[in-house]
C-alpha cells in the first residue's frame, strides 16, 4: 500500500504551480509505487548533485540533496529476502511564506 498521485497532490495547496503540475502529471508506471518514485528520484538528484559539484568553487556548491541514510542489511525469515531501509532527504532554503524553495549552498 502507498500513497497515490492524487492523494499527494492534494496536500498540497490549492492553486499552487507544483500542485497543478502534479496533478497533470502522467500515472507512474505499473508496479511503481510513490514511495520508489521518490526514493529512485532523490537518490540520482543526490548523484547529479555531487557529479555537479564537482567543477564548482566552494561557496557555489548544491548543498540541497544529501546522500541517503542506510540501515542495516535485514533478511526476512519467510521468503529469504534481503533489504534495509534507506532514509532520503532535502535541505531547502525557504520562503517564510512557503512559495519559493531553493537550495542552499555550501
Amino acid at each position: 500500500m502507498d500513497l497515490t498521485i492524487a492523494e499527494f497532490a492534494a496536500q498540497l495547496p490549492a492553486g499552487d504551480l507544483v500542485r497543478r503540475w502534479w496533478e497533470t502529471a502522467a500515472a507512474l508506471p505499473a508496479d511503481v509505487t510513490m514511495n520508489e518514485f521518490f526514493a529512485k528520484t532523490l537518490k540520482a538528484t543526490s548523484d547529479a548533485q555531487r557529479t555537479k559539484n564537482g567543477n564548482l568553487a566552494a561557496g557555489s556548491r548544491i548543498d540541497g540533496y544529501p546522500s541517503p541514510t542506510n540501515e542495516p542489511v535485514t533478511i526476512d525469515a519467510a521468503t529469504g529476502m534481503q533489504s534495509f531501509v534507506a532514509t532520503y532527504s532535502v535541505r531547502s532554503r525557504v520562503a517564510v511564506n512557503l512559495d519559493v524553495a531553493i537550495s542552499p549552498l555550501a
